[in-house]
């Protein structure tokens, strides 16, 4: 899958341009199939390039099972790493600089604790610990945004499963998100991010829902409703709830079903309006883009009227954690004062990230990922 197939295959089922772009998906994999090849798309796509030019292309090894112990310092400067490979520490010396690239910290419970107050329901790598922010720290790097991820709303995952971020999907007509007792408390479509935040504000412990009527299921791709095993497992857990009207809907969710009547019936008013007067949902060109124009007169707000009506439970997500390390514009480690750590350098989610506490857009951790870590490789050839 290509990165502009996203925003079309959401609607694979509704409007033509998104079947053509299922089926060209379709035919693109069954073609790797028959020539034996193993297609990869996206931040795969990039990363598999990367790993092509490097490692074949320079034929420089990779060690993979080869964890990071601490740094080697000479005086003030960084000069190589200790790692723990074939059940001994090797010592590598890197007279150039160091990268520091081991992504941020979101699986690291007590972090996650310490920093966000809550476990956290990540997407992220599982090795992702925050093991190079700590080394770093040890050796004098200052760190920023620790209370910071990037965040956004997420299928809650039944026993041994993975939360299951959501983006599309919740902009989608014939769709509303509500907290525990029955109200909207946000844009749907806006930005995962923002989402998140708002999620964190309005009840960080609290329970949220994502429901929807039958057209929402019938039209629209789901990516985390496709497996019928992992849908199973869902209404065991309680995680999806059907009922045939809102009102038993409420009464299944624990909700006062005036409460979730009401919240339905305003929501259907601002669907037929093509204004949504609470949050304006739909009012921009970033909320459009996962809409659906043949749902007129706004493509993200459609009512909910046909059942069987559907509620999945909601998290607060992330795909990973915005803390870590301060650098500079070449991606170098900064102390407290701002003074340089000569010879680390760090990129990506192991660095404080560069947009803050926004989501501008895509690419907001790959793109300042690939230009740092750029930056920083000139750097080092200039030293």
């Amino acid at each position: 899958m290509k990165t502009d197939d996203v925003w079309l295959l959401g609607r694979a089922w509704s409007t033509p341009g998104g079947f053509v772009r299922g089926a060209r998906l379709v035919f693109r994999a069954l073609g790797g199939v028959v020539r034996g090849q193993r297609l990869v798309g996206i931040g795969v796509a990039l990363a598999t390039s990367f790993c092509k030019a490097v490692v074949l292309g320079q034929q420089v090894p990779l060690w993979l099972n080869s964890p990071l112990e601490d740094l080697v310092v000479d005086g003030d400067r960084v000069v190589g790493v200790r790692i723990r490979r074939d059940g001994r520490t090797v010592t590598i010396r890197a007279e150039r600089g160091v990268m520091l690239a081991g992504g941020g910290f979101e699986h690291n419970r007590d972090w996650r604790q310490k920093h966000h107050g809550i476990d956290g329901s990540p997407s992220g790598n599982p090795g992702n610990v925050g093991g190079p922010i700590e080394i770093a720290q040890r050796a004098g790097a200052a760190v920023e945004l620790m209370d910071e991820a990037w965040w956004g709303a997420s299928v809650a995952a039944p026993a041994g499963g993975t939360p299951a971020f959501i983006v599309g999907e919740r902009s989608m007509p014939y769709s509303l998100m509500t907290d525990a007792a029955g109200n909207r408390f946000a844009n749907e479509s806006e930005s995962y991010v923002d989402l998140g935040h708002h999620m964190l504000e309005h009840d960080r412990d609290g329970a949220y829902w994502l429901i929807a009527d039958a057209r929402h299921a019938r039209r629209y791709l789901r990516t985390f409703a496709l497996d019928p095993r992992q849908n199973k497992a869902m209404r065991e857990a309680g995680i999806m709830v059907k009922a045939r009207s809102v009102a038993e809907l409420a009464g299944r969710l624990g909700m006062e079903p005036a409460r979730l009547r009401a919240t339905v019936e305003r929501f259907n008013g601002f669907a037929r309006a093509g204004v949504d007067g609470d949050f304006g949902r739909g009012n921009s060109a970033y909320d459009r883009y996962y809409g659906d124009p043949t749902v007129r007169p706004n493509p993200n707000l459609g009512p909910l009227e046909r059942g069987p009506f559907t509620a999945f439970k909601v998290v607060i997500g992330d795909l990973g954690t915005k803390g870590g390390v301060v650098t500079d514009a070449d991606g170098r480690a900064l102390r407290e004062d701002g003074s340089v750590i000569e010879g680390l350098y760090s990129a990506g989610n192991n660095s404080a990230s560069v947009m803050g506490r926004t989501y501008p857009g895509p690419g907001s951790t790959i793109g300042p990922a690939t230009v740092f870590g750029l930056r920083a490789a000139r750097h080092m050839a200039r030293a």
